[in-house]
């Protein structure tokens, strides 16, 4: 460290950290990983992270981050690394080791993508907690899904994802339920929908959807229902079906990718609607 430079007093947790180390990695797509500290330490003061530690206006501040948060920049490098997202070497044919590092080609595909992110998961589940209401269960097996897809765990990272959407579909099920104003026709719906078997109420939840929902719902709302509740639902819950057997069928990287990025406004959908149950008959 320069003897002018400024070291950044930071309080944040890894995973905090990780968060601005992959904000820093859009626009430093390649270099030495000494050059990351003070790129990320004036990141963290221009976002209002840590506190300027100029006490005077200087034009190119240098700050520089504490040897705790170096070393976590490291092991942060490190765990991209095994996650795909970034590379050894500059790429280029000559420098090609560490301390130079670059993205990969997926890693570009993965950091270009708009948040909330699925590598950034304190950031990614911090979007999910702004839903109002938001279940714990369903926070717990998202949480457990964002590790596993991380370190390449996929079977394990579909089934708790698969979890994850169930709850969101047996709360909205319920929210039907208590919404439908003919006290036969909730009786009626009751009774099919008591079973452990998710496709089946998802099914009878189908049918009220169409008929009674839909025609009733505010156009903001209405919009891409279908392929949330219909679409995204039955997709992740056939492939937790394959990854929960042992049918050896494999799970892509890619797709699953998909499924956690669309993810959080599935969630958003799934509440909205059911707020909208808890206020309107049907």
């Amino acid at each position: 460290m320069l003897s002018n430079d400024l070291t950044v007093q930071l309080d944040i947790s890894y995973e905090q950290t990780r968060t601005l180390v992959i904000e820093e990695l859009k626009t430093s797509i390649s270099g030495q990983i000494s050059s990351l500290y003070s790129n990320i330490a004036n990141l963290a003061v221009r976002k209002g992270i840590a506190e300027n530690p100029s006490r005077e206006n200087h034009l190119n501040p240098r700050y520089e981050l504490s040897r705790k948060y170096k070393i976590w920049v490291e092991d942060i490098i490190w765990d991209l690394i095994t996650e795909g997202i970034v590379r050894p070497g500059l790429g280029d044919g000559l420098n090609q080791g560490l301390p130079w590092y670059h993205i990969s080609e997926y890693g570009k595909t993965v950091l270009i993508s708009q948040p909330p992110q699925p590598y950034d998961p304190d950031g990614y589940l911090a979007a999910i907690r702004t839903i109002p209401n938001i279940d714990d269960v369903i926070l717990a097996y998202l949480e457990e899904s964002l590790k596993a897809f991380r370190i390449h765990c996929l079977l394990s990272s579909v089934i708790t994802l698969g979890c994850a959407s169930e709850k969101a579909i047996l709360l909205l099920i319920e929210a039907c339920k208590a919404a439908i104003s003919n006290p036969t026709e909730q009786t009626d719906f009751e009774k099919k929908t008591d079973t452990i078997a998710i496709k089946r109420k998802h099914d009878e939840f189908q049918n009220i959807l169409k008929t009674k929902i839909m025609p009733s719902l505010p156009k903001d709302l209405k919009e891409n229902l279908d392929n949330y509740l219909i679409g995204l639902f039955s997709i992740i819950r056939s492939t937790r079906n394959d990854a929960g057997h042992p049918t050896g069928k494999e799970i892509r990287r890619e797709p699953l990718y998909a499924y956690l990025v669309t993810f959080p406004e599935y969630l958003k959908k799934v509440y909205e609607l059911i707020n909208w149950l808890s206020t309107n008959k049907i």
